[in-house]
């Protein structure tokens, strides 16, 4: 008697669910393209309607269609029409009378409207002080949130239409034998202009290799001609073609005049010279520090990015770097400007100060950044490639007190990893902070054996499995971070703070006192800034003087569960207090593991997290990245559309 092989179990529902979700399709810019839908199907309505109201003859036998003029069977021959029998309009170039000149012609007369909400919006988005204004009111809940990205998109669009626009023009001049009519007639003439210089703007900017190839100065000014193709598309129609055409010259007018307003508002009411400015040169990089005025502070209280110039390096560039604030003074903002290989200014500028200086810079800003959407969501992911670092940076000192941000940070400077550990930056005891090092120099040991929420995995991360991981650590309660090793934290602040009364008697200056500090920390296997209260590093003191008042304040280990309700009483402090509370309790009934690391495997983790509640739990979970690496935003929109967890990129190229 044979053996019947068993057969393999069904699968679940919930794994059918995720499988069709990940061939659902996406479509970016929904409205964008509604709109340009609505565009087409106006002017193919108007094309092929009878005369007047559209452009078919109808005096032509039944059955067959031709676009002429009515009044002049002169300017037929010459292969253009007056439209509306105004004598002192434009001569339209669109005469068809064969069936390929009016599929020709309909090519030509969709592309060229599917053309104007993009115009729009390309310049609209780098109206940044309008774009300001608006993240501020209930129209921003409507609006893109990347808005460089979208500005990209429609470039990249206008790029490949203006060619499929010329050609299906060309092709019926061509067949009419009246080709010359593109030198001749000002629409062709105007066309021909835009046509050229449209390839000038556009392919320095998304197409690599001529980008590598070209300075910075001759990419920007040739993507300044956008103001030629707005001028030509000006000229391309008159408003006597009105309601079959004649729309350039008043939308491109309007953006262009619109444009330049904004970009002087920007220059001289959002633009400040920085008198005296702090430098610290690493090997990676520069780092740069700055007191800006009370204006710029309430523009934009966290975060967000500028435009740099250092005048002493190039009057005529202006580079966008993300702003962040200083770790113990608010009134501080701080950029990180990373040394790129073929970057000539970054090279120049980290050139210029190996000698010391405090010549002014100017900065323009800030303006908002896809990484403030940390606002929505209660819990946030933050992934960063190299200097992507400093945009999460802002999130955790905006938001710790209100929000867990987790943090995952892949890293291959090790002089900018032990930077951003030393100075207080990564103070952020209620979120995971994971720091994947890939590069070969050695680490300080405190860093690879952090007894905190701070850990540092020499390898790539493998971002599928950590993301879920951290969701089901902290939705769960067997991994959140505020249990990771407790108690040695408190010891070690209790040593600190004995050793810091022997320092102060040994009369050491200031900077060697916390010198001395930060390696003892190092020793008991933590970084001083993760031992430094979060409360004390807003009051714009030193980092001396945050020290002394935290550590000198620091209660028994007795006393820290005790105190641990007795903090302030506002809403969150209430929420966290209770939340520490909890914590205590998942710890006494199912002594669960305090080792718990996000990086490591958790059978049934991403199970877990696809089985949640999408609207009333992984609604308040959002994901932001920061660093220009296209596998990674791939990777990160790949997990965002599998557990519907939503995700904002930011950009470099602003």
């Amino acid at each position: 008697m044979t053996s019947r092989k068993p057969q393999p179990s069904p699968p679940s529902p919930s794994s059918y669910k995720h499988i069709a979700s990940s061939w659902t399709p996406t479509i970016r810019y929904k409205a964008l393209k509604l709109s340009q839908v609505i565009c087409a199907v106006y002017i193919l309505i108007m094309t092929f309607r009878y005369y007047p109201r559209g452009l078919i003859d109808p005096s032509a036998p039944l059955g067959e269609w031709r676009i002429v003029d009515v009044w002049n069977p002169s300017n037929t021959e010459a292969g253009v029409i007056q439209l509306n029998g105004d004598p002192y309009g434009q001569k339209r170039a669109v005469v068809a009378k064969d069936r390929a000149s009016l599929i020709f012609l309909a090519i030509s007369r969709i592309s060229a409207f599917t053309l104007y909400p993009p115009m729009f919006l390309i310049f609209m988005t780098k109206c940044k002080a309008t774009i300001n204004f608006l993240m501020r009111t209930p129209l921003s809940l409507f609006m893109v949130d990347d808005q460089h990205e979208l500005h990209s998109f429609c470039g990249k669009y206008i790029a490949f239409d203006v060619w499929v626009h010329t050609l299906f023009h060309c092709l019926r001049w061509g067949i009419q034998g009246n080709i010359d009519l593109l030198w001749t007639n000002i629409t062709g003439l105007s066309g021909l202009i835009v046509v050229l210089a449209t390839p000038l703007i556009t392919f320095p900017m998304f197409i690599n290799p001529l980008r590598l190839a070209m300075s910075y100065e001759v990419r920007k000014g040739l993507h300044y001609l956008f103001y030629l193709f707005a001028i030509g598309m000006c000229f391309h129609n008159k408003t006597s073609a009105f309601p079959n055409g004649g729309f350039n010259q008043v939308v491109l007018g309007f953006c262009i005049v619109y444009y330049t307003l904004d970009s002087l508002y920007v220059m001289i009411f959002m633009t400040e010279m920085i008198e005296t400015t702090v430098f610290n040169v690493l090997p990676s990089g520069v780092q740069m520090t700055m007191a800006v005025s009370d204006h710029f502070q309430k523009t934009y209280a966290q975060g967000g990015y500028g435009y740099v110039c250092l005048p002493w390096v190039s009057k005529y560039q202006w580079h966008a770097f993300s702003l962040f604030e200083h770790p113990t003074d608010p009134n501080l903002r701080q950029v990180f400007m990373m040394k790129v290989q073929g970057g000539d200014w970054t090279n120049s500028v980290h050139e210029q100060l190996q000698r010391n200086t405090v010549r002014p810079v100017w900065i323009s800003g800030p303006f908002v950044s896809p990484y403030n959407n940390a606002l929505d969501f209660d819990n946030t992911i933050c992934v960063a490639s190299g200097i992507g670092i400093t945009p999460a940076l802002s999130v955790i000192r905006a938001h710790r007190e209100s929000r867990r941000i987790n943090l995952i940070w892949t890293c291959r400077d090790v002089a900018m990893l032990e930077f951003f550990s030393d100075h207080l930056y990564l103070n952020n005891d209620d979120g995971w902070i994971l720091i994947f090092y890939t590069g070969k120099e050695p680490l300080s040991p405190a860093i690879e054996n952090a007894n905190s929420n701070v850990i540092l995995i020499k390898r790539r991360p493998d971002l599928h499995r950590i993301v879920p991981n951290i969701i089901y650590g902290i939705e769960s309660g067997k991994g959140v971070p505020e249990i990771r090793q407790p108690s040695e934290k408190v010891k070690a602040k209790e040593f600190l703070a004995d050793k810091l009364e022997d320092l102060e008697e040994m009369l050491l200056s200031e900077d060697e006192i916390v010198e001395e500090l930060t390696m003892l920390a190092h020793e008991k296997g933590f970084l001083l800034s993760n031992l430094v209260a979060e409360d004390d590093t807003d009051e714009g003191k030193g980092l001396l003087e945050v020290v002394k008042e935290h550590f000198s304040s620091t209660p028994p280990v007795k006393h820290i569960q005790q105190d641990t309700s007795h903090n302030n009483t506002g809403p969150y402090q209430r929420r966290k207090s209770q939340r520490v509370r909890q914590v205590s309790n998942i710890r006494r009934n199912s002594m669960m593991d305090t080792g718990y690391c996000p990086s490591e495997e958790h059978e049934g983790a991403d199970e877990f997290v696809r089985n949640l509640n999408k609207r009333l739990v992984l609604s308040t979970w959002g994901l932001l990245y920061c660093g220009g690496s296209k596998p990674v935003e791939n990777t990160l929109r790949q997990i965002s559309k599998e557990y519907n967890i939503a995700l904002h990129p930011e950009s470099f190229a602003w």
